[in-house]
């Protein structure tokens, strides 16, 4: 695949964003994050602390009580954080101010953005996943898409921090469409994430004006369809590619 172009100077998520749109965005199905209302088919589940990473696991439970002691409630909602604890990850960084003289970002196309970006971050957890199940030949093919998702999902970090919008984090962990098994579950799965990447990114296309903006969008987009086309092809789907990439 393509490298990923990196967003013009200052493309604004919603700069020069004119008209009335059309309300709401694309969800995402191959993973849908914790307490989501807007995802179409999965929601996410319990496990790792980074939306990196699919196999990563579950904190345990706090010990047990001696039983002659009166229980007491215990708070695990915000645990003290250990010292020398690792700085935040970019996306839970403060956004840095509009440059000055921007617009400010139109709320419409700032949502359809935040939602590319959560595609971005189902479909880097999806890849992790999967690379357990498919054979040398294939996983490297995974392996060369997933590293593709990670550059996208950061250029898209740093677009919004750019403009002044706090993106939003990734989830801890998702739950797929169906279980993954073997090697098909697996590249459907795949295919799904490349799926809903491409319908995020048609809808960013579809609510703005600015030209920087419209271009990575564009080329989220096509790179989706692409990758998603690959797999299917693997899968001996018809038709490999759809006639309208991002289209329900």
């Amino acid at each position: 695949m393509s490298p990923t172009p990196t967003p013009s100077p200052s493309p604004s998520p919603g700069a020069g964003s004119g008209g009335t749109h059309s309300s709401g965005s694309h969800s995402s199905g191959a993973a849908r994050p914790s307490g989501s209302t807007t995802a179409s088919r999965t929601v996410s589940s319990s496990g790792s602390n980074s939306g990196d990473d699919a196999s990563s696991t579950p904190r345990s439970g706090s010990s047990s009580a001696d039983a002659s002691s009166p229980a007491t409630p215990t708070d695990v909602s915000a645990p003290p954080a250990p010292p020398n604890a690792p700085g935040p990850a970019p996306f839970s960084e403060a956004p840095g101010k509009p440059k000055e003289g921007q617009p400010a970002p139109d709320p419409l196309t700032t949502t359809a953005v935040q939602t590319a970006l959560s595609t971005e971050y189902a479909a880097v957890w999806c890849y992790s996943l999967v690379e357990a199940f498919l054979p040398e030949a294939l996983d490297k093919h995974a392996r060369e898409d997933l590293t593709a998702h990670r550059v996208r999902r950061d250029a898209t970090i740093r677009l919004l921090t750019d403009s002044g919008v706090r993106p939003v984090p990734a989830e801890p962990a998702y739950r797929t469409p169906a279980p993954v098994t073997d090697q098909t579950s697996a590249m459907r799965l795949v295919v799904t994430a490349e799926s809903d990447a491409a319908a995020a990114w048609r809808s960013v296309l579809e609510r703005c004006d600015d030209p920087g903006l419209r271009r990575v969008a564009l080329d989220g987009l096509t790179d989706a369809a692409v990758r998603g086309g690959r797999w299917s092809q693997q899968l001996g789907t018809k038709p490999v590619v759809p006639a309208f990439p991002g289209r329900a």
